[in-house]
């Protein structure tokens, strides 16, 4: 009736418009996709796509699910500010450490049995955000009084003028605990676009870009790789490889090195050599020379999330601290101890 039998049936088979519609349907989903992919990286840190599968079965074989591995859930949940497990960070345990002053006659222990000698607080990526710089130090303190001191892993302006980097040190210097602290590539921009040596800036109101001090006989190493087209000259490297000698000399009970970008990490792409690709073998050699000399671990910032790893050849232990800022960050402001 009305021609409905004329027309009952009929459809497009215009192969042309057929294969459009395939094309546009294949290209939205790449691009959910891809938009997720994107989201993901951003938010959490970490490039899926580059995860080392050599570094996470070594991982799984020895029955741990690597950090960078867990869900942002996992991560968000466990690495707050002022909710950190110190079990997490240190391997100590914290329903044990509720007595400060539990020393010498009760010493805290830690996930191996070793005894806790000191703790230490690890600011990292503040990024001139210093009201959380404040708050992440004064937190720490309330919850850890007897910290030794500060361990700052740079990054603590946005450009690195002097009067970004004097305002950061008014909040280290109101923290009353000593300090130690390396540079970051932000700490160097505003000198080396005034055509000064990058980190004159730095130097001008925090003072030696890389630095040591030994603690209980635990040497610490604050090694300087923020310059992302240089990474570590010549005069470093050689102090670099004096230390490493006096720490066995001294049969130092442990090394510990401190840099602003990680040597390595299995899923991100803020390691050292990032721009300047010549400076990933830079990162190995001086993988290699650590891991030969002995080194504990290695810590670093820059990359705004917290995760613990070893590098897949020398199965150099490793730890990325995370951000204090909100910039680049899915968790709140914190610190690790």
């Amino acid at each position: 009736m009305f021609g409905r039998k004329h027309h009952q049936g009929r459809r497009h088979t215009n192969i042309v418009i057929v294969i459009f519609r395939l094309v546009l349907s294949m290209v939205m989903f790449v691009a959910l996709i891809g938009g997720i992919y994107s989201a993901y990286k951003h938010f959490s840190g970490l490039d899926p796509l580059k995860l080392d599968p050599q570094a996470v079965f070594g991982e799984l074989l020895a029955g741990k699910i690597p950090q960078e591995a867990k869900s942002l859930s996992d991560q968000i949940s466990q690495k707050v500010l002022g909710q950190q497990n110190v079990k997490e960070i240190t391997s100590g345990d914290s329903k044990k450490e509720t007595n400060p002053d539990a020393g010498k006659e009760n010493p805290v222990k830690d996930g191996s049995g070793a005894n806790l000698v000191f703790k230490f607080l690890l600011i990292a990526d503040s990024h001139s955000d210093n009201n959380d710089l404040g708050k992440a130090i004064n937190q720490a303190k309330e919850k850890y009084p007897d910290l030794k001191f500060i361990i700052g892993l740079g990054d603590y302006t946005e450009v690195g003028t002097v009067e970004e980097l004097k305002n950061a040190k008014k909040e280290f210097d109101s923290s009353s605990l000593r300090y130690f602290l390396i540079p970051g590539d932000h700490d160097l921009w505003d000198c080396r676009n005034r055509k000064l040596a990058p980190v004159a800036c730095f130097e001008e109101v925090f003072g030696p870009s890389y630095q040591t001090f030994t603690v209980e006989n635990f040497k610490f190493l604050l090694l300087d790789n923020s310059d992302d087209y240089k990474g570590i000259e010549g005069g470093q490297s050689n102090w670099i490889e004096r230390e490493l000698l006096k720490a066995k000399e001294e049969s130092a009970k442990g090394i510990f090195v401190f840099v602003h970008e990680p040597l390595y990490h299995p899923s991100s792409d803020h390691i050292m050599g990032k721009l300047e690709k010549g400076l990933k073998q830079q990162a190995r050699d001086l993988m290699f020379q650590l891991k030969s000399a002995g080194v504990k671990k290695v810590f670093a910032g820059d990359a705004h999330f917290f995760s613990e790893y070893s590098e897949a050849v020398t199965g150099l232990p490793m730890v990325t601290v995370g951000a204090v800022t909100i910039e680049r960050n899915p968790q709140v402001p914190r610190f690790a101890v």
